[in-house]
């Protein structure tokens, strides 16, 4: 008995929204570190950014949009087309 090995991927674009609110102007990096380090995934879930590195920042998550233009790639052994399959079962 042969034995066929495959690999499945999907990928989409999903889009996750925080809302900083800072007492100082920031630069595009630390805007970037605030969100990814001291940001939740819980949505309307607040943390206050408390860094020597950082002013003191309130951080909201704003939500995620899960994206719907699913990408799949097939990888592994040769795939058999649907009437193939059948000829196997006669």
């Amino acid at each position: 008995m042969s034995e066929y090995t495959y690999e499945y991927t999907e990928q989409s674009v999903d889009v996750r929204r925080w809302i900083i609110t800072s007492p100082e102007k920031l630069t595009e990096e630390q805007v970037n570190e605030i969100g990814m380090d001291w940001g939740s995934f819980t949505e309307g879930e607040s943390s206050t950014v408390e860094h020597e590195d950082y002013p003191k920042c309130k951080v909201i998550f704003n939500g995620t949009e899960y994206g719907d233009d699913t990408q799949t790639e097939y990888g592994g052994d040769e795939v058999i087309e649907e009437d193939e399959d059948n000829e196997d079962d006669e």
